[in-house]
């Protein structure tokens, strides 16, 4: 029960920075994914089961709130937590490397998605400006982010639910 509250509440709290904070800097178009961030970290950290309860939420939040193929995010959010999840055995907590490349990877396959079944099957030919301008950026951009918050969500995983481990590692 304790984990589904907290996971609900970093749902949340991800998604209101996502949705109100970062639109407001100034001099920017992208906005970085921090609903994959935690994806990506929830089914790395905790397995497949809790990746795509996690994955499943955010992508729901993200379908009611847009006006995009209703339950599109809900599935590909859900897949990618699965897919972090089978990799929760080669997760070590104060690794950075392997996170990282979860994180980039999940953000490029949810904007490969995007692009395939929201703008390619509308006629929307142009990869190249797509992936130059929105898909680069944002994949840098949610990386840097991740920086910051990885660290955050590697202590709530820690010490939260797993104290008996942090403590001898």
């Amino acid at each position: 029960m304790k984990r589904f509250i907290i996971d609900l509440l970093l749902i949340i709290l991800f998604f209101i920075l996502q949705a109100t904070v970062f639109p407001m800097i100034k001099n920017t178009r992208i906005i970085p994914n921090l609903l994959i961030i935690l994806v990506s970290c929830s089914g790395f950290m905790q397995g497949e089961r809790e990746g795509m309860f996690v994955g499943f939420a955010c992508g729901f939040l993200l379908d009611i709130c847009s006006f995009e193929i209703f339950g599109f995010n809900s599935i590909l959010y859900m897949f990618i937590g699965y897919l972090n999840g089978l990799l929760h055995n080669f997760f070590y907590l104060r690794d950075l490397k392997i996170p990282a490349i979860m994180i980039v990877s999940s953000d490029l396959v949810c904007c490969l998605f995007t692009y395939f079944f929201l703008f390619l099957m509308r006629s929307r030919f142009n990869f190249g400006y797509y992936f130059t301008y929105i898909i680069l950026p944002e994949v840098v951009f949610t990386l840097l982010i991740a920086v910051i918050f990885y660290p955050i969500l590697w202590i709530i995983e820690a010490y939260v639910f797993k104290k008996k481990n942090a403590e001898s590692s």
